[in-house]
């Protein structure tokens, strides 16, 4: 009996469009637009990014080919490819956050009213944070430059604004983390969809969500870095993702389950992890908000635990036993 074709992963939202609430022509256009940029890595002729324009008023997408998010699809009729029910789309473009939640309020007031109990926050964009020190400690000048070179930035600053004249500056970072993708490059999807008005297709290349790229690998080095710093700064740390990256961590640990209030929660945490997902017609809606420490978020983040050592041994003779696995296993030369 014939396997079902697998689901592949494409394209879910292209430049701030559903790709299955789109006409056959506005895909062409957009194959033929994405495949260009990919190519070029021109994007002057982006067209308005729906979703950073709500902070940036005519904000353009700043993504070379403009892809939002990906999903998965099954093959349908001719070609054709079925969004698969029940499945998560995947945020691979940072920016995709920045739409209103279903309830009408932004990310960043979500966040305010959490964190800094204030709904009309200022908000700034990638702040440095770091500063190299020089291998050199002089310029050409003899003057001292090794402290001036900034290096790494927070994605987001809210700043609650009644304290702008106050001795103590009131605010909170936030990182937003979306997730890288490995497999087959999105190229063929574009020439595909660039060659003549049609369906959504099944995808041509075969990928996958890349979470360890996205969260062990690039998300918590960073945690690493920036949390003890603000800690002893007295800020904390906010981390935006959607649901499927959380479904991919291990369990984050309550910073303190007996708190009576999120402020008790707040006071206790290091990183505030705060999740969203979308609904059915691709509208961001707020999921959860977690309160916990920098070793628990390590830990969630790794999603890996060691075996246990008699797992451990029992697969190992598994190996050493199986006459099929001689490309592991050998015999040292006398």
């Amino acid at each position: 009996m014939a396997r079902a074709p697998i689901p592949r992963y494409g394209i879910a939202e292209w430049f701030g469009n559903d790709i299955t609430t789109m006409t056959p022509d506005e895909r062409q256009h957009f194959g033929q637009l994405a495949a260009d940029q990919d190519q070029t890595g021109d994007i002057s002729n982006a067209p308005l990014c729906p979703f950073l324009s709500t902070l940036v008023p005519g904000a353009r997408c700043n993504k070379a080919s403009g892809v939002c998010s990906i999903r998965r699809f099954s093959p349908g009729p001719d070609g054709s490819g079925v969004p698969v029910p029940g499945d998560k789309i995947v945020t691979v473009c940072p920016s995709r956050f920045l739409q209103p939640l279903d309830s009408g309020q932004s990310l960043f007031v979500w966040i305010s009213e959490k964190m800094l109990e204030v709904d009309n926050p200022i908000v700034v964009k990638e702040t440095p944070f770091l500063r190299k020190v020089s291998d050199s400690a002089t310029d050409d000048n003899g003057e001292d430059e090794g402290e001036g070179k900034k290096a790494g930035r927070i994605d987001w600053i809210l700043v609650n604004p009644a304290t702008m004249d106050a001795g103590e500056l009131e605010w909170c970072a936030v990182e937003t983390q979306a997730l890288y993708f490995s497999g087959d490059k999105m190229r063929p999807e574009f020439n595909a969809y660039a060659a003549a008005p049609s369906s959504v297709l099944f995808p041509v290349g075969r990928r996958r969500p890349d979470y360890r790229s996205s969260g062990p690998k690039r998300l918590s080095p960073q945690l690493d870095v920036k949390v003890p710093v603000l800690r002893n700064w007295g800020k904390k740390v906010v981390v935006v993702i959607d649901r499927y990256f959380y479904d991919n961590m291990n369990a984050l640990a309550d910073a303190y389950p007996r708190a009576r209030n999120d402020q008790e929660r707040r006071d206790n945490s290091d990183v505030v992890w705060f999740v969203v997902d979308y609904d059915d017609a691709l509208n961001m809606t707020a999921s959860a908000v977690i309160f916990t420490t920098l070793e628990s978020s390590r830990r969630a983040l790794n999603a890996t635990e060691p075996l246990s050592k008699a797992d451990f041994t029992r697969n190992l003779k598994q190996v050493i036993d199986d006459s099929s696995r001689a490309n592991k296993v050998f015999k040292a030369l006398e």
